[in-house]
């Protein structure tokens, strides 16, 4: 019996799983924190989420980028270019952490977001993150065909 139960709650994990696993453009993806304008080609895989943020890889013709964004977040430890809001985030330059590279945004107050990548940032990446914009906890942006959401249920 405690085989089966077991069974059928994996069997229910991975159904949800694959239930969400890939959003394709185009439309408004609003995900964690950043917005993204997807265009014809590119996808989100939702990869782990929670109360604050969450992670998805994004591909494209630019590559593949793994993002994690905050819609509850201190600002990045890093260098910041250019004043910040929800409509143009600041950006950082690229740095290594912890064996790949990274790319930090931040609206100005509690909106940010990580890009990272295993090989250094193209600047076909670098002009993909610039198309991002942010949101926080608490806001609803407009226009969102596909989204995440948080749920206690």
């Amino acid at each position: 019996m405690r085989l089966l139960l077991m069974t059928l709650v994996a069997a229910l994990v991975l159904a949800g799983r694959s239930e969400a696993a890939d959003i394709t453009g185009p439309g408004r993806f609003c995900g964690y924190a950043p917005i993204i304008d997807l265009i014809p080609g590119e996808t989100v895989t939702l990869l782990e989420g929670g109360i604050h943020g969450g992670s998805f890889l994004w591909e494209g013709a630019f590559g593949s980028l793994k993002v994690y964004g905050i819609g509850w977040a201190s600002p990045p430890e890093k260098e910041l270019t250019g004043p910040a809001s929800n409509a143009k985030p600041a950006m950082s330059k690229q740095r290594r952490v912890r064996g790949a590279y990274e790319i930090a945004i931040w609206n100005g107050a509690h909106g940010a977001a990580y890009f990272t990548s295993t090989t250094p940032f193209t600047t076909r990446q670098t002009e993909a993150i610039r198309r991002v914009t942010l949101f926080e906890e608490g806001e609803t942006p407009s226009g969102c065909k596909l989204r995440t959401m948080f749920s206690w249920e």
